[in-house]
């Protein structure tokens, strides 16, 4: 099956024509309506989407390049099966955003490892939330801006994929979703923090002692490092270290997990990395960067539902990324050079 997405194929139009009606019309009523009703609704969407995608068969191919000769912690079928219920739930939550408040936000998740968070604060040098896209990793977010904690958010604007994917996914209707998302992520409590542009602001959160959150498996970077995942080796971005390294800040390691059928999330804060020096620099950067990835490949080993959508839609983007996500893709015929890629990625950060 061909990884090349066609953009005026009906499947691609019902995708999109039904993102937006989930996001305009759809957006009152869902983010209004009882959290009980949020499982049987991304139950129905994800199972249709899944269905539109082939039976997930994508989605499989990445699940056993990630696992090699390792057991599945459970059968195939619910893992891709219950991926796609979970990436529909996780869509739903970003449509209640703009209700969420400090009174409401301990019916949407729960956060475990506080007194991680309180403790690195201590030390007065801020304190980093490295995070993957894994669940509903945004609601990192709400769980601790709500909750009084002064934070920022390092990561790019999702109008910018938009321009990055011009000749292979954008459409009309794709765009107007992405518009309407990051109108809907700027009601976080959070200050927002452009990755593409001066990174000033997040030495500025570090420096002031608050929180700062950011993805450590994003495709935007200047240098980069490679790392093993479970069976996989990932080419990886080296900022999360250089601002550990620059800042003395401590750095969190933490996930946002939903087991299927659970109401609210558990936004789990796990006990800081410790750093681990070495003589050289470029090994120093790659073992520590390794050793947040091992934190991290535990809980996708447990839950690898958590990760598949990211990880389908980076094998969807390898074609327009400076450095593929993974090292093992089939191969894929007209993407862009290293150099161009980075063009582009420039391109469309400028315009944000």
């Amino acid at each position: 099956m061909s990884d090349k997405p066609h953009l005026r194929s009906p499947v691609t139009f019902a995708k999109d024509l039904g993102g937006l009606m989930l996001y305009y019309p759809g957006q009152a009523a869902v983010a209004r309506a009882p959290r009980r009703v949020l499982s049987p609704i991304s139950t129905v969407g994800g199972s249709l989407v899944r269905r539109m995608a082939g039976n997930g068969a994508e989605m499989r191919a990445e699940l056993r390049l990630l696992f090699g000769d390792n057991p599945l912690p459970r059968p195939e079928d619910d893992i891709i099966r219950d991926a796609y219920r979970q990436a529909m739930f996780n869509e739903i939550e970003v449509l209640r955003y703009p209700h969420l408040n400090p009174s409401t936000i301990d019916s949407t998740c729960v956060v475990e490892g506080l007194e991680h968070l309180d403790a690195a604060l201590t030390k007065g040098k801020g304190a980093i939330i490295l995070i993957g896209h894994f669940g509903a990793n945004q609601m990192i977010m709400p769980a601790l801006g709500h909750k009084g904690y002064p934070m920022s958010q390092l990561s790019a604007p999702p109008p910018v994929w938009a321009d990055i994917l011009r000749d292979t996914r954008t459409t009309p209707l794709w765009e107007k979703v992405l518009e309407r998302r990051w109108e809907l992520e700027q009601r976080l409590p959070v200050q927002h923090i452009n990755v593409f542009k001066f990174l000033r602001p997040a030495f500025t959160c570090l420096k002031d002692n608050q929180v700062l959150g950011l993805a450590f498996d994003g495709g935007g970077g200047k240098s980069w490092t490679q790392v093993s995942m479970m069976a996989r080796t990932a080419n990886i971005s080296t900022q999360p270290i250089q601002l550990w390294r620059k800042t003395g800040a401590v750095l969190l390691p933490t996930v946002v997990v939903r087991e299927v059928g659970e109401k609210r999330h558990r936004v789990i804060i796990e006990p800081p990395l410790d750093w681990q020096p070495v003589k050289n620099r470029r090994e120093e950067t790659r073992v520590n960067m390794q050793a947040f990835v091992d934190r991290f490949s535990a809980w996708v080993a447990r839950n690898p539902e958590h990760y598949l959508q990211f990880m389908l839609m980076r094998r969807r983007v390898r074609g327009t990324d400076v450095r593929p996500f993974f090292t093992d893709y089939p191969a894929l015929e007209g993407g862009l050079s290293a150099e161009e890629a980075e063009q582009r990625l420039k391109a469309a950060g400028d315009r944000t």
